[in-house]
């Protein structure tokens, strides 16, 4: 009897699952647009390289970031040919503007 009691209580737990939680902002995460770069330069934010410039051109494609301030570079070869800080919300896209002789 008492181990019938016992494998009850467990079927009875087993039934139980604890609640899944999911949190969401509604909003889409933040993103950087690159406009200008040129051929072949390669952009660079806070000091990683996430490819060729050129294809975050925002048609289609935008480069997902976090929220907040990064540094955003855009070389080609060892030459930074475009630098800025730049701060990105969520549901943001900023947009780098590349323009010839505008390294800062």
């Amino acid at each position: 009897m008492r181990a019938m009691a016992i494998v009850a209580m467990l079927a009875l737990l087993c039934g139980c699952a604890l609640p899944e939680t999911r949190v969401s902002t509604g909003e889409a995460a933040p993103g950087l647009i690159v406009a200008g770069a040129p051929a072949g330069a390669v952009l660079y934010v806070d000091g990683l390289p996430m490819g060729a410039a050129a294809q975050y051109d925002g048609k289609p494609k935008v480069l997902a970031v976090l929220e907040g301030a990064h540094q955003v570079e855009v070389r080609q070869g060892e030459t930074v040919v475009y630098s800025e800080k730049a701060y990105v919300g969520n549901g943001e896209t900023h947009t780098v503007r590349v323009a010839a002789g505008t390294a800062q």
